[in-house]
Parts: structure tokens; sequence; C-alpha cells
């Protein structure tokens, strides 16, 4: 094989040359070695094997008929535990919409399934909802799937055992369920690369977005990167079992990142003390910050010398300065009067705000979406820069949507062949240089990006797709030039 730069793959197949040279060949070999009777019995086996081999002439078989290519993604490192958990979860529906959302073309990237009594059932993809069945859902179609999940907890949340899928339950007044919000759990290798630095830095890490830009993944794999390759004692507060999946044994996506499950939803303040004071852990990974008494732990276990990692619901670090119950991690926010003197001064009014401590987090990474997010690397000037009325510094980080890659998550009842295509995304381009800034600094709008790239400096780029058709192929050569 040769590596040329070039997108040209030439196989020359002598599939004809070949036979004839092998029919030849074979009876030379019959009739030389007749005599023998070890070699005749051995070489009549292999002349039959041969021939009841060429004469099965097998189906050409073309990757486009099994894959579905889309925005020049290729079929590329099939995964099969993941394809096996997302049977897992298709086995919730009905035959009939098992088999039509099979057939639809972004299965791969299916977000959630939602399944209300009397109404039609609904998948939700990246490019919209989609209506799976023209038949409404009834009260079998909810017991089928209540029966393949665990038991739901106080907050109505289940899982499927040894799988990242979460299943939410709507009831009406009499507690009897009439609709479900299945949502699928993927743990995405390399997703966590693009904040790889502040991981690396050891400081408290708050990721803020809505729901369904991927933060649980995002954390989820910052655990695993963090108990694998940096070798630290990890231990994840895990409120309704999304980041370890459901079942006593944790994922195996959380790497040797150890596991607290909370009982009650209204405890998990106090599992989150009893995870520093029992279990002497380097890291905490908490998902889901949503109450004042959480908030507050979270605030003492950083004051502990316990480096954090934590969800909030949200869309910018703004939101969460005017959330009365998570005020606490961006440092608490209080109402102060100036002197004369002071005001003047500082040109604003007598009362302003500020901020009362410091913040429970060292910086944030705001979500915008699941391939941008903003890095606040000091989270106490941003939050002093938006009470001034100032922009804040922040720097965009973009990245390739990893668990859009449809045919990677795609089930696929029968493979009928294999690729592979590794990407080593290691260093990152910043488009322009690291600037300090301190309390008399002028803010800024961003001015940095980062994206992938590779280990020469230059942005990866997805190439079109290879297909390779192969027929009655017994010998060939292959000759690449990649």
């Amino acid at each position: 094989m040769r590596a040329i730069n070039s997108h040209v793959v030439l196989i020359d197949l002598h599939c004809t040359s070949w036979q004839r040279n092998n029919n030849l060949n074979n009876k030379q070999l019959f009739s030389s070695f007749h005599r023998s009777s070890s070699s005749s019995r051995r070489l009549n086996k292999a002349i039959q094997s041969s021939k009841s081999s060429s004469s099965a002439s097998p189906q050409i078989r073309r990757p486009s008929d099994r894959y579905p290519i889309r925005n020049g993604s290729s079929p590329s490192n099939l995964q099969p535990e993941t394809t096996a958990e997302l049977d897992m979860f298709l086995e919730l529906l009905p035959l009939e919409m098992r088999m039509e959302l099979y057939r639809h073309q972004e299965i791969g990237g299916l977000i959630e399934v939602v399944m209300d009594l009397g109404r039609k059932p609904l998948a939700r993809f990246p490019s919209g909802d989609w209506v799976i069945s023209q038949r409404p859902i009834n009260h079998d179609d909810l017991r089928h799937a209540i029966s393949k999940v665990g038991e739901f907890s106080d907050d109505n949340r289940s899982g499927i055992d040894s799988s990242l899928h979460r299943i939410s339950a709507i009831r009406n007044r009499q507690m009897q369920i009439i609709g479900l919000t299945c949502r699928v759990g993927r743990a995405v290798s390399g997703s966590a690369k693009i904040i790889h630095d502040l991981v690396e830095g050891g400081g408290s890490i708050l990721v803020i977005g809505p729901p369904g830009v991927g933060k649980t993944t995002l954390i989820r794999e910052t655990a695993r990167m963090l108990a694998d390759e940096f070798l630290k004692r990890v231990v994840i507060v895990d409120t309704s079992n999304e980041i370890g999946g459901d079942g006593d044994v944790p994922h195996a996506g959380i790497g040797r990142a150890r596991r607290m499950q909370v009982p009650n939803v209204n405890m998990q303040h106090s599992i989150m003390i009893e995870a520093v004071e029992n279990h002497m852990p380097e890291t905490i990974i908490i998902d889901e910050i949503g109450t004042e008494l959480e908030a507050l732990a979270a605030s003492t276990i950083a004051q502990r010398g316990v480096q954090l990692v934590g969800t909030a619901h949200g869309t910018t670090i703004e939101s969460i300065m005017k959330n009365p119950y998570l005020q606490i991690l961006v440092g608490g926010i209080e109402s102060v009067t100036l002197g004369d003197e002071e005001a003047r001064k500082r040109k604003v009014q007598k009362t302003i705000l500020e901020r009362k401590g410091p913040p429970t987090f060292t910086c944030a990474v705001e979500m915008i979406s699941k391939t941008e997010c903003r890095v606040h690397h000091r989270l106490d000037a941003t939050v002093d820069a938006l009470l001034a009325g100032k922009p804040p510094v922040f720097e965009v980080r973009h990245w390739d949507d990893f668990s859009n890659d449809l045919v990677k998550h795609a089930p696929i009842p029968e493979i009928s062949h294999e690729e592979t295509s590794d990407l080593n995304l290691t260093n990152t381009n910043i488009t322009s240089s690291d600037r300090e800034y301190d309390e008399d600094d002028t803010y800024y709008y961003p001015t940095r990006s980062m994206k992938w790239s590779d280990n020469s400096g230059s942005v990866i780029k997805r190439s079109s797709p290879m297909q390779v058709y192969t027929c009655k192929v017994n010998y060939f050569r292959v000759c690449m030039c990649w």
C-alpha cells in the first residue's frame, strides 16, 4: 500500500483470470499428486470447498443500502454497546411502532419518544418532531412500556437497567400513569475534550444550559476523564441515575468513578455532604443543582477544598444571578449604598448591586447548543462585569456534534461490513492571543474561538464518504491511494 494525497481507492479484482488459473492449477495438482492417497484426499477437499464457494455467488451488498449517508458522514466505528442500548430503548414501544422508527433515516439521532394516552406517539429528532403512528396510545401500550422499566421514584423518574435512558411519567389525580417521556441516554466518548484545559486546571466548573443541549453527557464524560486519565478519586452524586445509569452497577461510561444514588430528590444536599465526609473524594460531580439547600451544600463542599463539577438549568450566567435559589453559586448578590464621594468617583448611583463573596465555582461553561459553548475562565470577573453593566469576557468554542453521527448509534439488526476511522482530536487553535484583565480593565465582547484540529494544526473537515462494492471475490489485490 502507498499513501498519496488523494481520495481514490483502486481495487484490482482478478476474478475471471484467477478462476481460469485456479482451475488449471487444480487439474495439474490433481494429476501429479493422484498417486499419493493422503495428499489427494486433502486436495479433493480443497477443490470441493473452492468449487462450492465459487458456485454460490454472493449478493452484492451496497453500503448505502444499509447505512443512510447524510450530510457527508460515512459509516464508521460501529459500537455494539451503544446499538444494544438503543435496541433496549426501542423495546418500550409496540412492535408496529418500533418497526416504523427503524425505517426513519435519523434513528441514530433519536432524542426522545413521547407517549400520551389517547394521542399519537411522537419521536423527537434533531430535525424536529415526527409522528410514529396514526394509532393513538392506549392503556396497553403504556403498560407494555412500564413493564420494561424499573420502579418510578418520588420525582416520577425511572430507567432501564444497565442503560442511561430516562423514563419520566405523567400521572392523573388518581396517581395513575397517563403519559411517558422516554429520553435516550448516550455516553459520547470524547465530548469533554473541548473543556480539557479546564478539567486539567483543577478548578470547579459550572455547566449552564437549557434542557437538551448535552449538559449531562458533558459531565459524564468529564467524570470518566478525571477518574481514568487524571487518576482522581471521583464521586458522582446521581440524582435520578441519569449520569451512571439505572441499576446497582454503574454504567461503563463513567469509567472508574464511583456513584452514590439519591433515594429521594429532597435528600440530595445531605448525600452531597455525606459523599465528602465518608468517601474522601477529590472531585464531586453533581447534576441539576436546583434548590437553595443544594446550592448551599455545593458552597460548603467548595470551601473544603474539593473540586466541583455541576450543572444548573439556565441560558446564561445572568439567569443564574437572577435566580434567588442559585445566586450563591456565583457568589450571591447584595444591594450596597455608597457614599456621595464614592458614587461620584464610580460615576454610578448611590445604591448598586455587588457580589457578596467568592463564587462556588471558579469557571463556567454556557452551553449554547450541542456544537457551541462559551467558556468564562473567571466567573468572579464575569459576575462583576454583569453587575456593572459591562459585557463580560468569554471564549467561544466549537466542536463536531458527536451525538449526531447517526451511523455510530443506529441500531442495525444485521451487520454486513465493518469500517473504522479514527480521528485524533488533541490540539486546539485559538484565533487570538490570551489576555489578562483585572477590575480596572475594559471588558470586550468575545474575540476568541476554538475548533477541533489535528496534530498538524489544520482544522479538521469531514471528507466525502467512500463506498466499496464486492461481488464474487475469492482473491484480489488492493492498491489504495489515500
